[in-house]
């Protein structure tokens, strides 16, 4: 089969945008350099010296003889692929090489794979947790194009670099600005057929005299389905902290944890398709659906899941993430359900984080296990870490904010969870907990109650919040259905050593609610 340029550059993209390479910046512009000068027909001039100069930014007076970076560098590049094409990438249909002895790489044409392909045996999975591939693709539609170029590359570019930090999705994207018509039926399955994304993000651009117009669409490749949209009316000259605003709506709207909507429809595809949902995509999509509909069930399944996954692959980044953070859940909720939890959970994040360097969730994780563990300083200082790592993370600035409510600092974690509450988009109802917690401690039961009705899928959270902010409006026959449910839902809490053994749950800042709740017994 002939092997085209759009093939490699494709192929290329996919390489860079592996959990391998993700974190490796000098490597990924050596292997960008090589291929882009193969493809030129430079290949055999490519020495110690060009790459050193044109790649890994050294100066003209650079002397291999004195400095072996490009060899050491190249070393590990053939050894990060041969890594690459022994997982998910020996199904591609075009091979990157680049043979002992050469700075030139080859190109190799693989047989073709049916889509079902995709979908591997449990033995042949990638080591490493994986969501959903998105492609994103920017276009010029409309209007005077000339003088929006400069906003535009900055937003693309902006975009791509934010997207890039969330974990939890695998980028891809399309190598330059095209003009034209919005994207057709055809090129989704284009999308499809040659990068293998299961969504793609366009931003189809109107350019006015006045002001851009950019229209966001989220779309299923397989399926044409669209997942979300939204228009973003810029001025031509755009302050930092109006770009910033849409950069946050548009990653809680598609990518974050908590909110993303491709990240919900992902899973529920999985859930929906007869295909049993690939070993490298289960312990995602079962969190997915646990944070869609919590439950001692779906807390069980997730569980499980992950557990079978560390089994087989004890060094996998994601799932060591994931059952961290079930720990934290485990202890917030009472299922008591993990042994040695705060053990267990230390060693998993810890262990995340070496694997993952700059992994913003391994580190929020982390911290709030240092909280439990009473290291309040390293809690601060991962904090701090976490937030660094991806501030553009909705659901991670909602972490953020517990952590410091955590730590005592009520007033501003409050205002961090209060301002990610004003952004347009789909946000789990636990996200109302600790501003119900806040209002009732200082005694605003109103606001209080305001936000208790919101808590429907947390535990007993919703029915505790409702009790207690009912009893102190003076609605007593409210108060006492609200406690009445807790009672047949979870009959020991208060009547165990379970809220007095969590550090967490025996904080001041919880005392009034248990204080309550026990006056009504």
């Amino acid at each position: 089969m002939a092997i085209d340029t759009q093939q490699v550059m494709a192929e290329l993209q996919r390489i860079i945008a592996s959990p391998g390479f993700r974190a490796r910046k000098l490597i990924k512009k050596f292997l960008h350099y090589v291929v882009q000068e193969s493809l030129a027909g430079r290949g055999e001039q490519l020495n110690q010296y060009t790459i050193a100069v044109n790649a890994l930014g050294k100066t003209a007076d650079f002397s291999p003889i004195y400095n072996p970076i490009v060899r050491i560098e190249a070393g590990r590049l053939r050894k990060l692929l041969d890594d690459y094409y022994s997982d998910v990438g020996h199904l591609n249909t075009v091979m990157i090489r680049m043979p002992k002895g050469s700075y030139q790489v080859e190109f190799q044409a693989c047989e073709s794979q049916s889509q079902q392909a995709v979908y591997l045996s449990d033995e042949a999975q990638p080591r490493v947790s994986e969501g959903p591939r998105l492609f994103v693709h920017f276009q010029m539609v409309h209007g005077d194009h000339s003088d929006a170029y400069p906003l535009l590359y900055k937003v693309r570019g902006d975009l791509l670099l934010i997207l890039s930090r969330f974990r939890n999705i695998r980028l891809v994207s399309s190598a330059s600005m095209d003009t034209g018509h919005p994207i057709s039926g055809q090129r989704l399955r284009d999308v499809w057929d040659i990068y293998r994304a299961d969504y793609l993000l366009t931003c189809d651009v109107n350019a006015g005299s006045e002001a851009l117009e950019l229209c966001f669409s989220l779309a299923h490749t397989p399926t044409d389905e669209t997942v979300w949209r939204n228009t973003v009316t810029l001025p031509t000259s755009p302050c930092a902290e109006t770009l910033q605003a849409m950069y946050r709506q548009v990653t809680a709207n598609t990518v974050s944890l908590h909110c993303g909507l491709m990240l919900q429809h992902w899973a529920q595809h999985w859930n929906n398709t007869v295909t049993s949902v690939p070993g490298h995509h289960r312990v995602l999509v079962a969190y997915l659906n646990f944070l869609q509909a919590m439950s001692v069930e779906t807390f069980t399944q997730v569980l499980q899941v992950c557990r079978q996954r560390l089994k087989c692959f004890p060094h996998d980044s994601k799932a060591l993430v994931v059952f961290a953070r079930l720990c934290a859940f485990d202890g917030v909720l009472q299922y008591r359900l993990i042994e040695d939890r705060d053990q267990v959970w230390t060693q998993a994040a810890r262990l995340a984080m070496k694997l993952d360097v700059g992994n913003a969730e391994a580190h929020s994780v982390f911290a709030h296990n240092s909280y439990m563990r009473g290291d309040y300083a390293l809690c601060r200082a991962e904090l701090d870490v976490a937030r660094q790592a991806n501030p553009f993370d909705l659901s991670g600035e909602y972490l953020h904010g517990i952590g410091l409510c955590m730590l005592g600092d009520w007033e501003e974690g409050i205002a961090i969870i209060k301002q990610l509450m004003l952004v347009p988009c789909n946000k789990p109802d636990w996200y109302h907990v600790l501003p119900f917690l806040y209002a009732f401690n200082r005694g605003d039961y109103l606001e209080a109650l305001a936000h208790a009705e919101h808590i429907q899928q947390f535990g007993y959270w919703g029915e505790v919040a409702r009790c207690v902010s009912y009893y102190h409006l003076g609605h007593y026959s409210r108060a006492q259905a609200e406690w009445m449910r807790l009672q047949e839902k979870y009959p020991d809490l208060l009547y165990n050593k379970r809220l007095s053994d969590s550090r967490f749950l025996s904080d001041t800042a919880f005392q009034g609610l248990w204080t309550t709740l026990r006056s009504l017994l």
